[in-house]
């Protein structure tokens, strides 16, 4: 299967994309922190495993971004690609796609 080439733009970081960011990572960290502590006890062991799991998940969340891009082949618009990659698989038709980066307009 060849590579299809698709431009993608990188979205600039406005209020409304990073204020919900911030709020996941604070949130992430002060669950991280209640898990450690959890963790040192002995009757909370269990629960704070499971916390920093969930704290886990919500830091990568909220450090890690992306875009979304639709196939060129299949339409499929959920297709994820996080930032710095150069190639992505369609979820759906399993084509090889190249990632072009564009800047973000002014």
């Amino acid at each position: 299967m060849d590579f299809v080439r698709v431009e993608v733009e990188r979205r600039r970081m406005t209020a409304g994309r990073w204020v919900p960011r911030l709020i996941m990572g604070m949130l992430g960290l002060a669950l991280l922190l209640l898990s450690v502590i959890l963790i040192v006890t002995i009757i909370g062991i269990l629960p704070g495993l499971g916390l920093g799991v969930i704290s886990v998940f919500l830091l990568f969340g909220a450090f890690v971004g992306g875009e979304r891009l639709e196939c060129p082949q299949c339409g499929f618009k959920n297709n994820f690609v996080m930032y710095g990659k150069h190639n992505v698989t369609c979820r759906k038709c399993r084509q090889n796609i190249a990632i072009d980066w564009k800047k973000p307009r002014p």
